[in-house]
């Protein structure tokens, strides 16, 4: 859920008439979700085969042990060369980050880190209070870098103006901290392998300055954004145009991932659904939109819609809340489902850096892992690495198709959290890709299993040790709709699931895709020539 007191920035209104085709394309039914283990090549150097995953939120606690380097799977293995070496600064071992004099500012932010499970984060936050009132702000012209040593918090950028010390480190309760944590953590993430930079966001305008920022920057493997903004103050709308979307394709292309949440509905309570098509940071066709289902597989009635993909949006474990640098709490929304997506995304490219032979990290031309020694298995002789790369695309398309479409049915009217309620009604499948786009990534909640299931799914068929799995009826058709319509809307995207009448021929008006037809229908008074 995105934090209350967001910025609102006011945009042209849309004709109603388009407003309510989108509103009836949103309701118009009720939302209702063998391995092969051959080692991996040795790094050339610490770095050289790293994923980062930059966070844009409210602010996050180093102190816990979700961000702890000790903490790291790296670190908790019997040799020492898988190790990150993350007291230094970041320039001398990260590969392909900038020159410090990037920097008005580029310096360690020391804390006080002790292993002691019990330690309290407030108390530590208190005893460290000189160095955190060092933190300045930054802004386009002038950027104040830091880093934690001890932590894999590898860069800690506050935006914006104001007086008061940035909030990095006040506690657990920051909505940052859950986000975080479900991506990277050591404890809940999907990707505990991977490192983090944090960019705190306070409003719309330090939002932008901060994530054109991110998407400059080459060795920002992905980005995660809960956060959404409006054009109304009673609703989250999630209307609203203030992105650079030429930098945002532009980064894409390059290489790099960025996940959006696709909002909680209109009362950020699963109850009334809102579009993402009227976005400028989920709506062109490059961005992933993340929805959320239920933590016992059931949809949840009020997304935002469409979304590519979908996550947990209830009860996911964290340390959203934690008092101490290890205990936790629960995290919700399409807050959590998003990060989630990111770290899954990013554990798949870390396998895929360390299991090529030596210095895997690139992101240049849309290719974002370089080397050999990964053979494809049997099952996919022509896999993703046949040729020594993985791109970007690559990666992203087979995230969606590992994806797994829920059956057991909605949430009535938002009532969500309790298996007694969220009664087995049938979706259909077109209200289904609305509300969950491919399908659901669990990630921590399937327990001590989650790696095995999702490398299942993903990993395994990247390698071509599994096929690829059976994908639903309609989902081409649908995709082709709704990308078809984004492209109208922020622009054409080459290598979206749709490309041309003539290639990718858009399917027509049917009764029993009433979403799919709206859209057909509402889209072309989108387009940009006729807003």
């Amino acid at each position: 859920m995105a934090p209350s007191g967001v910025e609102t920035l006011l945009v042209p209104r849309l004709p109603r008439r388009v407003v309510g085709l989108l509103s009836a394309a949103a309701l118009a039914v009720p939302a209702v979700v063998a391995l092969d283990t051959a080692s991996a090549a040795p790094q050339a150097r610490p770095g050289d085969d790293a994923v980062v995953i930059a966070v844009l939120d409210s602010g996050v606690s180093p102190y816990h042990y979700d961000f702890r380097a000790s903490q790291m799977p790296q670190a908790k293995t019997p040799g020492k060369a898988d190790d990150l070496p993350l007291d230094r600064p970041p320039h001398t071992w990260l590969s392909g980050f900038p020159s410090p004099k990037a920097f008005a500012e580029y310096a360690p932010l020391r804390l006080s880190l002790p292993e002691d499970e019990d330690a309290k984060m407030a108390d530590l936050r208190k005893e460290d209070d000189a160095a955190w009132s060092e933190v300045k702000r930054s802004t386009g012209e002038a950027l104040s870098y830091r880093w934690v040593p001890g932590t894999k918090v590898v860069g800690a950028m506050s935006f914006g103006t104001g007086t008061t010390t940035p909030v990095y480190g006040t506690g657990g309760g920051e909505h940052g901290q859950g986000v975080s944590s479900v991506s990277v953590g050591n404890l809940h993430g999907t990707c505990p392998e991977c490192l983090l930079v944090f960019l705190q966001t306070p409003n719309a305008a330090a939002y932008e300055t901060a994530i054109s920022w991110a998407q400059r920057q080459p060795w920002i493997d992905a980005i995660s954004v809960s956060l959404g903004f409006n054009s109304s103050v009673g609703l989250r709308d999630r209307v609203y145009e203030g992105s650079d979307t030429k930098l945002s394709r532009a980064a894409v292309e390059r290489g790099q991932t960025a996940f959006f949440s696709g909002g909680n509905g209109m009362e950020n309570g699963f109850l009334v659904p809102q579009t993402t098509l009227l976005n400028s940071q989920n709506g062109p066709d490059w961005a992933v939109t993340v929805g959320a289902i239920e933590r016992n597989g059931a949809n949840l009635t009020g997304n935002g819609k469409p979304v590519d993909v979908a996550g947990i949006g209830t009860s996911y474990p964290s340390s959203y809340n934690a008092t101490t640098v290890s205990n936790g709490g629960n995290f919700s929304g399409t807050s959590n489902a998003t990060p989630t997506l990111a770290g899954t995304y990013g554990r798949a490219l870390w396998k895929t850096r360390t299991g090529m032979a030596g210095p895997s990290r690139v992101q240049a031309g849309g290719v974002i892992a370089r080397g050999g020694g990964l053979r494809c298995g049997k099952a996919r002789s022509g896999c993703e690495v046949a040729d020594g790369a993985l791109t970007q695309n690559e990666l992203q398309r087979r995230l969606f198709a590992g994806a797994t479409p829920s059956t057991k049915g909605t949430t009535p009217f938002g009532v969500v959290g309790s298996p007694a309620t969220s009664v087995a009604v049938p979706h259909t499948a077109d209200e289904r890709l609305a509300s969950e786009g491919h399908g659901v990534w669990a990630g921590r909640v399937l327990g001590d299993d989650w790696q095995a299931q999702t490398d299942a799914r993903l990993w395994d068929v990247l390698r071509g040790n599994r096929p690829e799995a059976q994908r639903p009826k309609g989902e081409v058709e649908w995709f082709r709709v709704d990308s078809w319509c984004r492209q109208g809307r922020w622009g054409t995207w080459s290598q979206g699931a749709y490309l041309d009448k003539a290639k990718t021929p858009l399917p027509g008006p049917d009764a029993a895709s009433p979403i799919r037809t709206a859209l057909l229908s509402a889209c072309p008074a989108l387009a940009r020539e006729n807003r």
